[in-house]
């Protein structure tokens, strides 16, 4: 790694002059970094006043791996030569898929000092409310640089409390300002998917939209594959869900619901995993009419390249509502009240977790329309829905967002008890949000 850096070093630092563009009130454009599209952007500055040099440019990175050694003095040493990198002022700007860091080595001094900032410049609190400003000193620039390299080590140094208040200040970052991160604060999140999977109107899964003397769910799997852009981020995402139903009280309709999703995220050039694990039980208030469903959800995400691992639980109420007779079709109203909370991240010896804490407002309606005739006797369903998202408590980069679906739905033969469901689905989706959009197209299976 460390003759990679120097390397990049070699080939990409040239001389400037003083005058740096900025691309927020007071965070430098060191290099024009902004003009980069990787996820992970660093632009670096040394100018040593004893001799007038001057040097700039900007580094870009598709993962987070060794970010830190652009505050290597020994690094630019190499480049820039002994005495400018070690009485020199170096100061350099990280954009971290959208978290801001400043670190900097003022001229002739031996401390490094290590900020989190807002956009305008500003120095934000972490989950403690403490600053998240950071200094290491030493006998020499080296010292200081490898104080900080150990504090943040994970698998060496578990416990530093210096190490836990800056990832503590980077993981809360992400979810505030980051746009795509995997964990939370955006609709591809983990947070976001748990809601969605709480209440999705877009696959009529719920038992009072079954028609009389149908039998329960057992089954119900699906896969969808999406794409969409968030800022200067892209990204491609492959979902799959497995969902078993059971009739659990004798006489009664309820039905206790297993629900099993997976997905794999291709997030600007990163790979993302995560898994959920869901369990509701949807109880009939008034028969064909309303239910209720308590349910309580885990999910865990990992993304290496994207420096992501962390996990969520959730707990939610969903009220589902059908009105009959709205033209030839019928009327589902849907809401959700939900609760979740970020947890320690796990196989971790330093604590990851962004202590995230929010409530969750989902509402939304579908109307489904049955339509008649159809090859071997089947007969169809055109369904369209639309759902927002609202979320409240800690800071996210996006706190609320919109969805539409317009499915296609081919259901059992006229002469079946399964004739008023539908046994395949075929949906289009379509999810905005600030600065984010994204279009999904999937299909379903109940038997």
């Amino acid at each position: 790694m460390r003759n990679w850096f120097t390397a990049r070093l070699f080939a990409c630092f040239c001389i400037v002059g003083a005058f740096s563009p900025t691309f927020a009130q007071s965070i430098p454009n060191y290099g024009g970094l902004t003009s980069l599209k990787a996820p992970f952007r660093v632009g670096v500055r040394v100018a040593n006043s004893a001799n007038g040099f001057v040097v700039e440019n900007a580094f870009e990175q598709k993962v987070i791996d060794d970010i830190q050694e652009f505050l290597d003095p020994s690094q630019y040493a190499l480049v820039v030569g002994v005495v400018n990198a070690n009485q020199g002022a170096i100061s350099t700007v990280f954009d971290l898929r959208g978290v801001t860091a400043l670190g900097d080595y003022a001229q002739n001094s031996t401390t490094l000092t290590l900020r989190f900032v807002r956009p305008d410049g500003t120095v934000i609190n972490n989950s403690k409310g403490q600053a998240c400003s950071f200094t290491f000193t030493g006998a020499t620039r080296q010292i200081a640089y490898d104080d900080l390299d150990n504090a943040t080590d994970i698998d060496a140094n578990a416990g530093d409390p210096r190490g836990e208040a800056i990832f503590d200040c980077l993981y809360g970052s992400f979810a505030r300002f980051s746009p795509l991160d995997p964990l939370a604060g955006n609709p591809t999140s983990l947070q976001a998917t748990l809601v969605r999977n709480a209440m999705d109107l877009s696959i009529g899964d719920s038992l009072i939209e079954q028609g009389e003397g149908a039998p329960g769910d057992p089954w119900m799997v699906g896969a969808s594959y999406s794409g969409g852009s968030a800022g200067r981020f892209d990204y491609q995402r492959i979902d799959a869900r497995v969902q078993r139903s059971f009739r659990i009280f004798e006489g009664n309709r309820a039905q206790l619901k297993i629900d099993v999703p997976f997905q794999y995220s291709r997030l600007s050039g990163s790979d993302s995993y995560s898994t959920q694990i869901g369990l509701g039980l949807e109880y009939p208030v008034i028969a064909r009419r309303w239910s209720l469903e308590p349910r309580a959800s885990y999910g865990i995400v990992y993304s290496e390249g994207f420096g992501s691992v962390g996990h969520i639980a959730q707990a939610s109420v969903t009220s589902r509502a059908v009105f009959d007779g709205i033209g030839r079709g019928r009327l589902v109203l849907g809401n959700m009240l939900g609760y979740s909370t970020t947890l320690s991240a796990p196989g971790t010896a330093i604590s990851l977790n962004p202590d995230l804490k929010n409530v969750s407002l989902r509402n939304g309606l579908a109307y489904e329309l049955p339509l008649k005739g159809g090859a071997g006797g089947r007969n169809k369903s055109v369904r369209a829905s639309y759902t927002h998202t609202k979320f409240f408590g800690d800071d996210l980069f996006n706190d609320s967002f919109h969805e539409f679906t317009l499915s296609f739905g081919l259901r059992g033969r006229e002469e079946s008890v399964r004739a008023t469901r539908d046994l395949i689905r075929f949906n289009l989706n379509g999810t905005l949000a600030k600065g984010y959009k994204s279009f999904s197209a999937g299909i379903g299976f109940r038997f």
